[in-house]
């Protein structure tokens, strides 16, 4: 079988899978610039275990920003393995979401709006509506992507 256009639609989604895992890189490398003052912030001020917590996150964010780097790759070029790791980068979005988001309901970490909960807020929110989309998106061009020659 010969090439298949890319859809804009997939494009889109594949950018937005770079750009996000491009940012979580970013957020972890400014993570531990500031450690100290990571140590002593807002949300490290406001509930005892919030730092000790948001420590454990690293390798299941390099998970997930590899996983979204590579169905980033394989929607750009079209091949069968794009979707299978788009949609374990869904899961794994939708997954640090809930975790990120149970702990601050939990804990209360979502009042008051200050610039590091605002910035939190955003982060939870995007992973969980954009790991729900791509699951869903991706899933519907299951057929373009399976059909591609390996």
């Amino acid at each position: 079988m010969g090439e298949t256009t890319r859809p804009a639609g997939v494009t889109v989604v594949a950018i937005l899978m770079v750009v996000t895992a491009v940012l979580t890189m970013a957020f972890w490398v400014v993570f531990f610039a500031d450690y100290e003052g990571q140590s002593q912030s807002f949300l490290a001020r406001e509930c005892e275990g919030w730092f000790l917590w948001e420590r454990s996150f690293p390798a299941a964010d390099a998970w997930m920003a590899v996983v979204c780097l590579a169905g980033a790759v394989g929607l750009w070029k079209m091949r069968p393995w794009g979707l299978l790791f788009s949609l374990v980068a869904g899961g794994a979005l939708i997954f640090l979401g809930l975790m990120d988001a149970l702990f601050f309901l939990q804990n209360g970490l979502y009042w008051p709006v200050n610039f590091d909960v605002a910035t939190e807020l955003v982060i939870h929110a995007w992973v969980l509506a954009f790991g729900a989309f791509v699951i869903a998106y991706v899933w519907g061009k299951r057929s373009l992507l399976l059909r591609i020659s390996r």
